[in-house]
């Protein structure tokens, strides 16, 4: 396997779990039903600067990205037709354009989640009308979610606005401990290449 960056010391190492949900955005609700059936996680691995972000739906299977949190570098796994790829990320592709995104706290409102104490924050964008009640946790620091760093901690219930409609993730869990470096390496029979390359290594195999 190949190692694909350094370390560095951070606060939190271990596991984070994510339920996303597409949600109607006039509703908020706290609590959403969910098909079972298109059911979607998010798993955060982390050790130290080290994140392994693995995105899980019934539909689509796995992609797996790992990510240096102090060096902004990023590489998406994929398995095609059998053969592995371990792509390069540019920073534009690899970090998410959260600048149309505000949020202002709000006090008297408390709830675990995910067996995280979180505090209550409001979120806005421009393409939703009505605000948006969000959770965090200070316990950990809000890289870690590998979405709004600007946050006072991790958060615990937030919304994305994707290309096909607003999502919601929920902590679901978190588990404190020292994942194996192993989980953060390419695996050797990966072929490493940058975006451009993959791309014309899939237009020639059509």
């Amino acid at each position: 396997m190949h190692l694909v960056f350094g370390q560095s010391e951070k606060p939190f190492s271990g596991e984070l779990i994510y339920k996303v949900t597409k949600v109607d955005s006039g509703s908020n609700p706290l609590q959403p039903t969910n098909n079972e059936n298109e059911e979607t996680k998010v798993i955060i691995y982390a050790k130290d600067s080290l994140l392994k972000i693995v995105n899980f739906s019934a539909q689509n299977g796995f992609q797996e990205c790992l990510k240096h949190l102090t060096k902004n570098k990023s590489i998406l796994l994929l398995n095609i037709n059998k053969k592995g790829y371990a792509i390069r990320m540019k920073q534009d592709e690899s970090i998410m354009n959260d600048s149309l995104y505000s949020f202002e706290k709000k006090c008297g409102f408390k709830k675990n989640i995910g067996g995280l104490k979180s505090k209550k924050i409001i979120l806005r964008h421009p393409k939703i009308k009505n605000e948006l009640t969000c959770l965090y946790s200070k316990k950990i620091a809000p890289k870690y979610a590998n979405t709004f760093e600007e946050l006072p901690g991790l958060p615990t219930i937030y919304y994305l606005i994707l290309e096909d409609g607003l999502y919601r993730y929920q902590l679901e869990s978190y588990n404190s401990y020292a994942p194996p470096l192993s989980m953060f390496m390419i695996p050797e029979d990966y072929q490493i290449v940058s975006m451009e390359e993959f791309m014309e290594i899939m237009n020639s195999e059509e």
